[in-house]
């Protein structure tokens, strides 16, 4: 069987708690990428992107209410993979849940699976621009997911989302393909995460607590993020993390533009290697599946895209018609509002863009008359 897990997300802390799993940094616009770079996978191509026989369960992990981008992330993984459970930890009651959320996903409290989160908060170490509560969310995460899959026997795959993280491939598609029994996204991204195994989420929190635990292992991470010299990684944080464990550990990078099988957006924002629109990553569709196109010209499979920070307010422009169809129907004031804020965004990002433009221009232009 195979297990997709999005965890950081569903529930959404909102509040200072809220940014939590959705801005990573204070410009998503920035690249989020260190300079080392794990294992890619450049010799498939997207006829092996074929979903086998095989189901998983999908995760997510939020405190809060459900806002629509939360929501839409979860009804979009449904659509990109009906066979697979969605299981939501959260901190709500469930009567709150939203009836067409309710109906596709099984709600279990965090607080029924909190030992191995708890016994982190107690060695975390908070060095981050995000708040603590937003940056120690998103490292016990891992352990929470760890618990579940103890405590109901679940062996793995499994793949953990970011809460404003849009799913395009099945699990059943990915998963028997990869090199590694984890991945990682442009290199220091979580927010498509495959485990392939519960030994592999187990050597990864045994890292997290061994980072934390020592000196040694937590001036690891700050020299990463010293030696990354990359905004996109400004303070040891999760994705510092990341950055240290795919590199000693040669993680499959599901990110790296040279891949030719499949693809997954680390920051719609940022090139990532890829062809930019106006609201980010080129995203097209050719006979019910999305691909992005690479600079070199290549057309590969669009695995998901994240839309980090304030981006996830264009999440209408990047889910499928039924999941707009779904929430127009069940939250029809909420859609509508979801859709003038996403017009919006998409209007601000194209007077910046234009805004550059004239810019360079008029400095060409003085610099050539000079």
């Amino acid at each position: 069987m195979f297990w997709l897990q999005l965890a950081t997300g569903k529930y959404t802390v909102r509040g200072p708690l809220a940014q939590l799993a959705e801005q990573r940094t204070f410009n998503p616009w920035v690249v989020g990428s260190s300079p080392t770079g794990p294992t890619s996978r450049t010799e498939k191509t997207d006829q092996l992107m074929t979903p086998v026989d095989s189901s998983g369960t999908v995760f997510f992990i939020h405190r809060g209410l459900l806002q629509p981008y939360v929501r839409a992330s979860i009804l979009q993984a449904h659509q990109a993979d009906s066979d697979s459970s969605i299981v939501v930890l959260g901190d709500q009651p469930r009567e709150v849940l939203p009836p067409e959320i309710r109906s596709v996903v099984r709600y279990e409290l965090l607080d029924d699976y909190s030992d191995r989160a708890d016994a982190f908060a107690q060695i975390f170490r908070f060095e981050g621009n995000n708040g603590f509560d937003y940056e120690l969310l998103n490292f016990q995460r891992w352990f929470y997911v760890q618990s579940f899959c103890k405590a109901h026997s679940l062996t793995g795959p499994f793949l953990v989302l970011d809460s404003d993280a849009y799913l395009y491939q099945a699990i059943g598609a990915v998963a028997p393909h990869l090199s590694t029994p984890m991945t990682v996204v442009d290199s220091v991204g979580p927010q498509f995460t495959f485990f392939l195994t519960t030994k592999a989420l187990a050597d990864f929190t045994d890292f997290l607590t061994e980072s934390f635990r020592t000196d040694s292992g937590f001036e690891r991470l700050k020299n990463f993020v010293r030696e990354s010299d990359d905004a996109g990684v400004p303070h040891v944080s999760d994705m510092a993390a990341f950055g240290v464990y795919a590199r000693s550990h040669n993680l499959e990078d599901l990110g790296a533009a040279e891949r030719n099988d499949v693809i997954f957006c680390e920051n719609i924002g940022s090139p990532q290697g890829l062809v930019m629109s106006t609201v980010g990553k080129k995203v097209t569709t050719r006979q019910g599946r999305r691909y992005f196109r690479t600079q070199d010209g290549r057309r590969v499979l669009a695995g998901g895209v994240h839309l980090q920070g304030g981006n996830k307010d264009l999440w209408p422009y990047f889910v499928d018609t039924s999941v707009k169809r779904t929430l127009a129907q069940h939250s029809p004031r909420d859609y509508a509002d979801a859709r003038r804020k996403a017009r919006q965004k998409a209007f601000r990002i194209g007077l910046l863009k234009t805004s550059a433009r004239v810019r360079t221009l008029l400095t060409r232009w003085s610099t050539k008359n000079r």
